[in-house]
């Protein structure tokens, strides 16, 4: 088996080691969306005062500043930590590398305080509705903080403008913690996926002259989205986009060593998680090979009705439902493009079976 099937095989699993880092990670940042919401009820169960008054004005501006200074500290939290992380995935890197270049190369190692900088300073470039948001890890954290102080404030605005008792508006309070938590969960894993993919770039750009680029590995489950379903397996140069492409993308990198420089490795594999539950596959399958094996079913539940068409009988590869920017195409855009597909699909001219 080759050192690239060695590769993706140790990515793939450490994989499930940032996940779950990131896991760890959210349970802190948890703690400060509750003392936010605390805090937010606290001032309310001591008593507003009537809507629209400079006293009332006043307190909202005061719960504000409590808001600032908690998100402030979840941010330096949030630094400190995913810092460090950086300087453990720069020295898991480098162990990866060197177990798969031959005894005669000496790898250069970026240290670690250079790895965290530019880990934090990289901004992260990800699919938006108007196009790829680039923004910073710093950036994210700001804006985070800001958006849910306001969801807060907002609330409590609404309840006390209609009127509502501080019980009513506590469970207003109570209504958005839950999406307070689920939209960090969802910030939290983009931001550790950044800091893995930026930290192993760091130790590959240092070593770039017996490197041929890098090899984009996608997730098999039926989680994973279309543009990273249809980039699983490509090789990129080292200063290609990297993952996180989307907010909570899972999608990693491993190096493509040039032929000279590498040695043979033994026995490779990546999970999976199909219509038969979690089973291992060769390491070489992409996406498009390991979804054509999956049951009609499992597939449909996947691509939908329309594209599982298109897929199965159209003969589209799943590159064709993403248009250059990474977004995915609506089914007119589809047929304007690929009107044979849709033939051989069988789908009418409104795009249904």
């Amino acid at each position: 088996m080759s050192n690239e099937g060695f590769l993706e095989d140790a990515a793939t699993r450490h994989q499930i080691y940032v996940q779950r880092y990131a896991g760890g990670n959210l349970k802190r940042v948890a703690v400060f969306l509750s003392k936010a919401i605390k805090t937010a009820k606290a001032r309310v169960s001591e008593g507003l005062s009537a809507y629209g008054t400079e006293r009332y004005t006043s307190q909202i501006e005061t719960l504000q500043g409590d808001l600032r200074g908690i998100y402030d500290d979840l941010k330096g939290r949030a630094q400190l930590d995913l810092g460090e992380f950086a300087v453990y995935e720069a020295e898991f890197n480098a162990t990866m590398l060197g177990k798969v270049v031959k005894a005669v190369v000496q790898l250069s190692v970026p240290s670690a305080e250079m790895v965290a900088a530019a880990a934090l300073a990289d901004p992260l470039q990800l699919e938006a509705r108007k196009g790829v948001q680039r923004i910073s890890i710093a950036g994210a954290l700001d804006q985070f903080g800001t958006k849910k102080a306001a969801e807060i404030i907002g609330e409590i605005q609404i309840g006390s403008s209609l009127g509502e008792t501080s019980q009513q508006i506590g469970r207003r309070l109570s209504g958005i913690h839950q999406m307070q938590q689920d939209q960090a969960s969802s910030l939290v894993r983009t931001m550790t996926n950044h800091i893995a993919s930026t930290a192993r770039v760091e130790m590959l750009m240092a070593n770039d002259d017996i490197l041929k680029g890098m090899r984009r590995v996608a997730t098999l489950d039926s989680k994973t989205t279309l543009f990273c379903m249809s980039i699983d397996q490509t090789i990129i140069p080292l200063d290609g986009p990297l993952p996180p492409y989307h907010w909570g993308c899972r999608t990693t990198i491993v190096p493509v060593l040039k032929d000279e420089f590498a040695r043979e490795i033994t026995g490779s594999t990546r999970p999976s998680i199909g219509s038969d539950g979690v089973t291992l596959v060769s390491s070489r399958t992409s996406y498009q090979e390991w979804l054509a094996r999956q049951p009609a079913s499992f597939q449909r539940d996947i691509l939908g009705p329309n594209r599982y068409a298109l897929f199965s009988k159209g003969e589209l590869t799943l590159d064709k439902f993403i248009d250059d920017n990474g977004r995915t195409l609506t089914l007119q855009q589809l047929k304007d493009l690929e009107p044979m597909a849709f033939e051989r699909a069988g789908l009418n001219q409104s795009g249904e079976i």
